[in-house]
């Protein structure tokens, strides 16, 4: 019997910043380059945006490839900086909210994803909300992105699994 061939790729070493903070950049090209053979143009969601540029996992695929983006962002003065860049690039769509799991506390993915015309079938997403970010993917339940970058705030995977994650909204501060 013949063996699976083994397609793990080190992506690390496409690692590189344009936005990004980790190198997200470059291996998000990396990886759309090898499902495609090249970057097509797509469609992305990202939380926890700020004003669309700083520190983005997003945008260089709005910027140098035409990708539609729907951003997200809970601050309001980070939002009117959304604003600001979305009204420059006219591919990402601002909704200011604060994306949450528990009823009450802000709104659920799903919630938030069928106010737009995003597909179901989107190409990424990019949860980075510093807090419960595993509570709002495994409340995740209507779409079905390509790819999925979850950032997390460097807690221990026990914190950050437990139920009843702190979300960085009822942080005192």
């Amino acid at each position: 019997m013949e063996q699976p061939k083994d397609y793990a790729v080190n992506f690390i070493k496409y690692a590189n910043n344009i936005y990004s903070q980790n190198g997200e950049d470059g291996i998000i090209e990396e990886v759309f380059g090898c499902l495609w053979s090249e970057i097509i143009q797509g469609w992305a969601y990202e939380f926890g945006a700020w004003d669309g540029k700083h520190l983005s996992n997003t945008f260089n695929l709005v910027e140098n490839y035409g990708w539609k983006c729907v951003m997200i962002e809970g601050d309001h003065q980070k939002y009117q900086d959304l604003i600001t860049t979305a009204s420059e690039y006219k591919e990402i769509i601002p909704v200011e909210s604060v994306v949450h799991y528990l009823e009450g506390k802000g709104r659920k993915l799903d919630d938030i994803l069928a106010d737009t015309e995003i597909p179901y079938d989107f190409d990424l997403l990019s949860i980075d909300v510093d807090s419960c970010d595993y509570h709002i993917w495994k409340s995740f339940k209507n779409y079905s992105p390509k790819m999925v970058i979850i950032e997390h705030s460097g807690l221990d995977a026990h914190i950050i699994q437990r139920e009843g994650a702190i979300h960085k909204e009822d942080i005192d501060g």
